[in-house]
């Protein structure tokens, strides 16, 4: 079977975070015997522009192919504008990059996200006559076809022409099908996730990582934005203000500068790290926070939860299918003082923070493993190639 997998970004050596969810389903796919091919286009950068934004300078060092563990990754250059995913632009310049192709070296596309890979999967559907897969993940389904009537159209159009849509979480799955009035399925990416064992010493991390052993570590991994609930959380420390506290922010994002240390509790900003470093954070860490205002299935928690590692998180999106009472802390509003006490909860029973964690990964094991979860896939590609060969079209 040979696949064309559409992606608006991939990992690469300069950049390895973006979009990891899909080289971890490409690679999966890869080893079960699917040939994978990748497309992410990049932006394309004069070079006198790469000297002024440290993104525009990665994007213009991104090699255009490259290899991941058999997967091929082509990332061609495209002419990008502000707010061109609302504008409706890049679809059609990005389609451009196929005007020489017949689709012969491909038997069905995948397109990760709506808008703008979803609507371009539509027009190499209709070009190259291929069954189209649209996964839906976040904001693709939940914000931006509210915010413009012209990606309320694409977003419809997309889900009228995909020959399977899938949705990462059950959210939005049911938000997909009442604005579709089409059967939507829930599938989730998954996780690498190695056989169950128990966590690794954390007092051996700490002394690895050189965190202190006796604080209590307080986790953020995330874009560091408002809307995360960054704003709340770094309110909180401030009213906390314990020097018994250390808290922890992995990512970018243009808040960063203004986190900054109380008189006490001491806050670390580390900036975007491999996947690699992040997990072994989340294994010497007392706690993540995510006080997120909008989610679709945050993949953080879903990593958390692999490592055994206690949730505060908020009730947006495809979050409560994770965290629960059984499971962590659901924040019921996005304030300081909700996580304020969630944080108290944690602390003063830690027997009961690690119970929650163990339940939490026992289910992130049983339905994010993401060889299950590529298995389940390769069934719906197959159904999907045999349908169209019985109806004559390859």
């Amino acid at each position: 079977m040979r696949l064309l997998m559409l992606s608006p970004d991939f990992p690469s050596s300069l950049d390895p975070v973006p979009c990891i969810f899909v080289q971890t389903q490409a690679i999966e796919l890869q080893r079960l015997g699917v040939s994978v091919e990748v497309h992410a286009p990049v932006p394309l950068v004069l070079p006198w522009l790469a000297q002024i934004k440290s993104q525009w300078k990665i994007y213009a060092q991104i090699p255009e192919r490259y290899a991941v563990e058999g997967v091929q990754v082509w990332r061609p250059r495209y002419l990008a504008f502000p707010r061109e995913n609302l504008l409706g632009w890049p679809q059609h310049i990005k389609a451009r990059a196929y005007q020489r192709s017949s689709g012969e070296n491909y038997d069905l596309i995948h397109a990760h996200f709506a808008h703008p890979e979803g609507t371009l999967g539509t027009l190499l559907k209709r070009q190259w006559s291929k069954p189209l897969v649209v996964t839906l993940h976040g904001d693709d389904a939940n914000t931006y076809p509210f915010q413009s009537p012209r990606y309320m159209r694409y977003f419809k159009q997309v889900l009228a022409w995909a020959d399977l849509v899938l949705a990462v979480s059950e959210d939005i799955r049911r938000k997909a099908e009442a604005l579709s009035n089409r059967p939507v399925i829930t599938h989730r990416v998954g996780l690498h996730l190695p056989p169950m064992q128990p966590p690794p010493d954390r007092q051996v991390l700490r002394h690895e990582l050189g965190l202190p052993p006796e604080k209590f570590v307080l986790l953020f991994v995330g874009a560091i934005w408002q809307y995360k609930g960054v704003l709340e959380l770094a309110e909180a420390l401030r009213q906390l203000n314990d020097d018994n506290v250390l808290a922890i922010f992995i990512g970018e994002g243009p808040l960063r500068e203004t986190l900054k240390s109380t008189s006490k509790t001491l806050i670390q900003t580390l900036g975007q790290q491999p996947n690699a470093l992040v997990r072994r954070y989340m294994a010497a860490a007392d706690v993540l926070v995510l006080p997120s205002y909008r989610e679709g299935l945050p993949t953080v928690v879903v990593e958390a939860g692999a490592a055994g590692l206690p949730v505060i998180a908020s009730n947006k999106g495809g979050t409560p299918e994770l965290i629960n009472e059984e499971t962590g802390y659901l924040l019921k509003e996005i304030s300081p003082g909700a996580i304020l006490n969630a944080l108290a909860a944690v602390r003063s029973n830690p027997q009961q923070a690690r119970a929650k964690a163990d339940r939490l990964r026992q289910y992130v094991y049983q339905h994010y493993d993401a060889k299950r979860n590529a298995r389940l896939l390769l069934d719906f590609y197959q159904e999907l190639i045999n349908a169209q060969r019985h109806r004559g079209y390859l």
